[in-house]
């Protein structure tokens, strides 16, 4: 479950209730703020639900900020060489794999006092550093990137792979297919989580890729999910107001039935003498004039 513009903490648990393991927040490609960023966490990790945080850069204070608020993960976005992935492990880790700064009362830890020591030594372990791989260059890195010590797995970005590589919005094409073929098998191979973006809605390629190794995806975004949702009823209503109106137009220009015209009738006239009806053929029809 993809978030860039839901942030009541309530969408915490719809995720959790949907059956969706984790929350994408989307720092990259939103306008989402570090506070609303730090409740979504707090509550994604109250109802149990893994929030996975996309920074917006690799800057070492966007790394250290969400992981203090509490983030399980932290995706990184265009990760080009290994000097680059380097640096971005030692700001996520605290030593002795990295630098990044103590501090204690972690929401992550329930807001417990822990000991410095074990804590540093827990969230080494337990919470993961992900580079994306978004280039041809980073693709051919992959072997590399999954080699570093820290790096806990690597995400696919389909949209911007394919528009580097020249086919933008091209899924079925043979270089994307190759591509990412290429990073599954290096994580395969490294026993590290490959993870797949950008293709929500390509299910057929998703289990393919599923079947090579990796091992999860995005899941949709809030908006995206929301405007389907939307479409889908408004198309629903405008189905009932079609047939609702084609059936009023039908009753409308439905033929109403002819009467029998006056001339084809029979007429029916009273015999004054005996008070009976006949045929106005055989009795004249008596004029009664009241004085």
């Amino acid at each position: 479950m993809g978030v860039k513009y839901a942030v009541s903490n309530e969408i915490a648990m719809m995720t959790k209730m949907a059956g969706m393991d984790g929350m994408f927040i989307d720092m990259e490609h939103s306008v989402l703020t570090m506070r609303e960023v730090s409740q979504l966490i707090t509550a994604c990790n109250y109802v149990g639900v893994s929030p996975i945080v996309r920074i917006p850069s690799k800057a070492h204070w966007h790394l250290s900020r969400v992981l203090d608020a509490g983030a399980a993960a932290v995706v990184i976005p265009h990760c080009e060489t290994v000097e680059q992935v380097q640096e971005i492990v030692k700001d996520a880790k605290y030593a002795p794999l990295g630098r990044r700064g103590c501090a204690g009362n972690q929401p992550i830890l329930n807001f417990q006092a822990v000991p410095t020591l074990l804590q540093n030594d827990l969230l080494n372990r337990e919470t993961m550093v992900i580079p994306m791989i978004e280039t041809p260059g980073a693709v051919e890195l992959a072997d590399d990137f999954f080699a570093i010590e820290g790096v806990d797995g690597v995400l696919v970005g389909s949209n911007d792979l394919c528009t580097d590589l020249g086919i933008p919005g091209q899924y079925d094409n043979a270089a994307y297919l190759d591509s990412v073929t290429k990073v599954i098998k290096a994580g395969v191979k490294a026993g590290k989580p490959i993870g797949i973006g950008g293709i929500g809605g390509r299910l057929d390629l998703l289990e393919k890729f599923f079947e090579t190794g990796a091992t999860w995806s995005l899941s949709g975004a809030d908006g995206a999910m929301l405007q389907a949702g939307m479409k889908k009823l408004g198309q629903t209503y405008a189905e009932i107001n079609q047939r609702v109106q084609g059936a009023r137009t039908a009753e409308a220009l439905a033929p109403v039935s002819e009467p029998v015209p006056v001339a084809q009738k029979t007429p029916v006239a009273i015999d004054v003498k005996s008070g009976t009806k006949a045929p106005q053929s055989t009795v004249q029809v008596a004029e009664v004039t009241v004085s």
